[in-house]
């Protein structure tokens, strides 16, 4: 029978232990079993694997074996502790113990995964994860923002999970840096802020994914991103060595439409791109082996002192490397967009993507930017901009989530201070679909429209790419009314 020496001596050991005691009379007796935190298992199971790992396994560089190492070094912990009968472990706000099978999972989750994200770090059908706090977590799948059913437990949980998904760059979050930008072992882009910075005192990060599925023309003509016709002309502007900028928003796809573009480019063509972080996959292979001429930089943060592989100065060395074509991943200084303009006039093709508006807006905004750094009159360096970029296409992310080629544009030229555009294709809304209940947007419905004509200028250039004219025949001729783009149904 329970009796009041029996509680305080209960209650001692809870208090120093820091476990729970489970309490229950069977056979008129009394049987306790003490349950161990969660975040004590995991130090229990850090201390077991740094005493159980091999030289081999600390000298280890292949992040990916490494980690399959770990998990078996957490299932031992677990199949030992438990077969001894040790260890029983409490869900965090639960008084329940975690099963057999599923403490392997949230301890592989937690120590070699990334806690609550981790289902949302490998499900390929989201585009981006975003923490706002331990308690706010949002995910975007298909250009949709829903919140995310897990949580971490608290800030110091957060913090420890930022600091794995930042660890292989080898940098860290503390309140002299608390803006840090980073890749991790999987490759996806994150960005993550110090609690010392937030009104709240809360961490916070954004993971962006690229995604690991190949993405065809195909698969973009399905969806409805552009028309074939459309296609065919985003694939003739690299064959026939056109340089262009893909503008959009945030999120709308422009790395994915210039990765497409870029593999249009005859392989023999030296190819020189620069990102930070990298993530165009561009090499070609053919029984194993690389066939393309592409030489692929990741630029370091203008802010980072401890390198100089800027993406201006990786510019710059670029094109002592015999490019044929460049390809700056995104220009956002000033100087990054004058060394850019410097290529394209000493004979080099170049494409990046701009933040923009559209396509005009496109060439001011390199405008202004150049501008920052020059001592040209506007007049001439509008004209020199107009000389190099021959195409924008501008991409949005629209309010259905969908991601379409919205105008692709020639650009022929400046009259004082303004841009020659010459729009060939544009994306005309009609209506839009939402739910009645909750009035949600459904669907936008629109169609992709030609309104121009290519350019004489641009004609002779394709036509001396070696592309015929049957290729490009169908832009050389008025658009009619009832002409309609065709997608693969």
């Amino acid at each position: 029978m329970l009796n009041v020496g029996k509680i305080r001596e209960l209650q001692e050991r809870f208090i120093n232990e820091k476990s729970v005691a489970e309490l229950s009379e069977a056979d008129g007796g009394l049987i306790i079993s003490s349950m161990l935190s969660f975040d004590d298992a995991v130090k229990n199971c850090q201390t077991y694997i740094a005493n159980k790992a091999s030289a081999g396994f600390r000298e280890e560089r292949d992040e990916s074996l490494k980690i399959k190492l770990m998990r078996d070094y957490i299932n031992e912990f677990v199949d030992e502790q438990m077969n001894e009968g040790k260890l029983r472990v409490q869900r965090p706000r639960s008084r329940e113990a975690y099963g057999w099978d599923e403490l392997k999972i949230a301890l592989i989750n937690e120590i070699t995964n990334y806690g609550p994200i981790t289902r949302a770090v490998e499900d390929d059908r989201i585009d981006e994860i975003r923490g706002n706090g331990p308690k706010t977590i949002f995910v975007e799948s298909g250009g949709r923002t829903t919140q995310w059913d897990n949580t971490f437990y608290d800030t110091e949980h957060m913090e420890r999970i930022i600091s794995k998904l930042i660890n292989v760059s080898k940098l860290r979050l503390t309140p002299k840096n608390p803006m840090v930008n980073a890749r991790m072992v999987e490759g996806y882009r994150v960005n993550a802020t110090h609690a010392g910075i937030s009104p709240y005192n809360e961490p916070a990060f954004v993971l962006r994914k690229f995604s690991k599925k190949k993405i065809t023309p195909e698969d973009m003509i399905s969806s409805k991103s552009f028309s074939r016709n459309m296609y065919t002309l985003l694939s003739i502007i690299p064959k026939a060595d056109l340089s262009w900028i893909t503008v959009g928003g945030t999120g709308s796809g422009k790395t994915t439409l210039n990765e497409l573009m870029v593999k249009e480019i005859d392989p023999l063509s030296r190819i020189i791109t620069i990102e930070n972080p990298s993530e165009m996959r561009l090499r070609k292979f053919d029984r194993g082996k690389i066939i393309n001429d592409v030489l692929q930089y990741e630029s370091t943060s203008e802010d980072d002192d401890s390198s100089p592989a800027t993406m201006e100065n990786l510019l710059i060395n670029a094109m002592r490397q015999s490019p044929h074509w460049i390809g700056p991943g995104e220009l956002r200084t000033p100087g990054e967009f004058a060394t850019a303009l410097r290529a394209a006039q000493t004979g080099h093709y170049f494409f990046t993507t701009l933040h923009a508006e559209g396509d005009e807006e496109a060439i001011y905004r390199f405008l202004t930017s150049y501008l920052m750094i020059s001592h040209e009159p506007a007049e001439l360096a509008l004209r020199n901009i107009c000389s190099a970029v021959k195409f924008i296409i501008y991409q949005e992310k629209l309010a259905d989530g969908t991601r379409k080629v919205t105008s692709i544009s020639e650009v022929l030229g400046a009259e004082g201070l303004k841009p020659v555009i010459n729009r060939l294709y544009t994306f005309e809304c009609i209506d839009v679909v939402d739910d009645p209940i909750t009035q949600k947007v459904v669907k936008i419905i629109g169609r992709h429209k030609r309104v121009g004509v290519l350019s004489e200028a641009n004609r002779q250039n394709i036509l001396k790419a070696g592309i015929k004219k049957d290729k490009f025949d169908f832009l050389t001729n008025p658009p009619s009314e009832n002409e309609a783009e065709e997608y693969i149904e």
